[in-house]
């Protein structure tokens, strides 16, 4: 699955902040996944905006990460997708979730 850095920073919002043993392992090997390193950091110069309190990045820079989800991985966010689905989100989240949906879906 190819992700933006803008669906790494949002793919852990989704995420439920509890669940049994299992998907606590899943949610924790995620999110080791898609961490931002801080070369990765400094190269697209992501930084919080003082004045606006945002999160932001050259955008130019910004690289599509390869990711190899596990088969229980994938079916937890798909899970966790089809969850969400009555939420009310962001448009530019509901990106995010569709590109995940999709690419699982897809598979």
């Amino acid at each position: 699955m190819e992700l933006s850095i803008k669906d790494r920073l949002y793919l852990p919002v989704f995420l439920p902040k509890e669940g049994n043993f299992k998907q606590f392992n899943l949610k924790k090997e995620i999110l080791r996944k898609i961490e931002i390193s801080e070369t990765e950091r400094e190269e697209i110069n992501l930084h919080e905006n003082a004045e606006t309190k945002r999160i932001e990045w050259d955008v130019e820079k910004d690289k599509p990460l390869h990711i190899d989800f596990s088969k229980d991985e994938m079916e937890y966010l798909k899970m966790v997708c089809e969850k969400i689905s009555d939420e009310n989100l962001p448009d530019d989240m509901w990106g995010t979730v569709s590109t995940i949906y999709d690419s699982i879906s897809g598979d």
